[in-house]
């Protein structure tokens, strides 16, 4: 276990380089922002502390092979060549730099990561360097999956995968989180709720007709029909048709 003033160091250092991430970059650390209309309730959500520890396990994971390979590699070279011990100290180095800036960069990457749900549409927004934000309207969704693997499993959280309209095109090695059609939310603790949560706004943004600005509005009935030149010329050839079969018929 990490002793406290150990993880009170690191928390203070970590803070510090926040600070100076949000002020220099303009990182945002407030969830993105969806319009709505006055009194709509707006859900604000971020993965899981189970997906934080399941990186970090990950990361611990790469950096020990990394260093087997390492003590695999150098071995070897130290007692069959002329290489002396401090010369790989240089390249241990960069292994440390490298897994420092990894291991911050999980910590930001989930400080970062927003899904927020109003009742029309889902915003996701994740990145540290370049921040990437996606909006699924509702009415564009046509599946909503729960994925969910073994180390998963072991952290107890799943992701959740939001198919909209015109995908499919994706195969299983397509990265997710770059597909335009496809909206993954990663981290997700109770993913059956929250697909339930979302299945039930995607059934109200359907009864309610709300789909996007760029639909066309169906006619009222009994409203006098709008012809278009083409429309009258294509008429005026069949009127003239018909009459030169009726002169021939006489």
């Amino acid at each position: 276990m990490t002793p406290p003033r150990t993880r009170q160091a690191s928390a203070w250092i970590y803070q510090g380089l926040w600070a100076v991430l949000t002020d220099l970059f303009h990182v945002p650390d407030q969830p993105p922002v969806l319009p709505t209309a006055s009194g709509t309730q707006v859900v604000s959500l971020r993965p899981c502390t189970g997906w934080l520890r399941y990186r970090k396990v990950s990361f611990w994971l790469g950096m020990l092979s990394t260093l087997l390979t390492i003590g695999v590699v150098g071995a070897p070279l130290l007692l069959t060549s002329s290489i002396r011990p401090w010369m790989l100290v240089p390249v241990l180095g960069l292994v440390v730099l490298f897994g420092l800036v990894g291991y911050v960069s999980i910590h930001l990457g989930f400080d970062t990561t927003w899904y927020v749900l109003s009742d029309r549409a889902l915003r996701i927004r994740r990145g540290v360097w370049t921040l990437h934000e996606t909006t699924i309207t509702f009415d564009n969704v046509q599946n909503v999956k729960i994925s969910q693997g073994p180390l998963q499993r072991v952290f107890d959280f799943s992701d959740l995968v939001i198919e909209t309209a015109g995908g499919g095109g994706g195969g299983p090695q397509q990265n997710l989180e770059q597909a335009s059609h496809v909206g993954l939310l990663a981290g997700i603790e109770n993913p059956a709720a929250l697909r339930e949560q979302i299945m039930n706004r995607v059934r109200a943004s359907r009864s309610a007709g709300l789909g996007d600005d760029h639909d066309v509005p169906t006619p009222p009935s009994g409203a006098s029909p709008t012809w278009s030149p083409a429309h009258l010329d294509a008429l005026r050839q069949i009127a003239s048709h018909v009459a030169r079969l009726r002169a021939r018929s006489d």
